[in-house]
């Protein structure tokens, strides 16, 4: 891990803090920063002075060293990296993409089943298993656990 202090605003009452974040994590199941990665509350903050949740956006580079793969969230790409990467520009996108490799799927195929279950189950929808066994998708969305069938 490799920490850096940045400056945040809070999007609802404009306090500024300054807060040390990880900027290069590596996969370790058995984290915290893997399970708040997996749950969707890696990037969430609440502020101290209203108390509203956000997400908070910086640099973030993961490596899942045994797959080969590295998730980048920035506007561009770090100069140097190699392999397989895959850039986000958002918190949310991070997370998306984070959710789709970790279980070794298609973001071509399962994307397009997130986006329609948004439309119909709210924003805060995420993919968070697979049953491989069964070809089933599982989604966490504010009505509680969803299933699709993924062939």
């Amino acid at each position: 891990m490799k920490k850096r202090v940045f400056e945040f605003t809070c999007p609802n009452c404009g306090s500024s803090f300054f807060m040390a974040r990880d900027t290069y994590l590596i996969k370790d199941a058995k984290s915290l920063d893997y399970s708040r990665l997996k749950d969707h509350t890696y990037f969430r903050h609440q502020c101290q002075k209203c108390e509203v949740l956000f997400d908070l956006d910086y640099p973030l580079i993961y490596r899942d060293g045994q797959r080969r793969f590295s998730l980048v969230q920035a506007q561009s790409l770090p100069e140097g990296m190699a392999g397989q990467v895959v850039l986000t520009k958002s918190p949310a996108q991070f997370l998306d993409a984070f959710s789709i490799l970790d279980l070794e799927l298609d973001p071509r195929r399962v994307l397009p089943i997130l986006i329609a279950l948004r439309k119909s189950h709210g924003e805060n929808t995420y993919l968070f298993d697979f049953d491989a066994q069964n070809h089933l998708l599982w989604f966490q969305s504010p009505d509680g656990p969803l299933t699709v069938g993924y062939y």
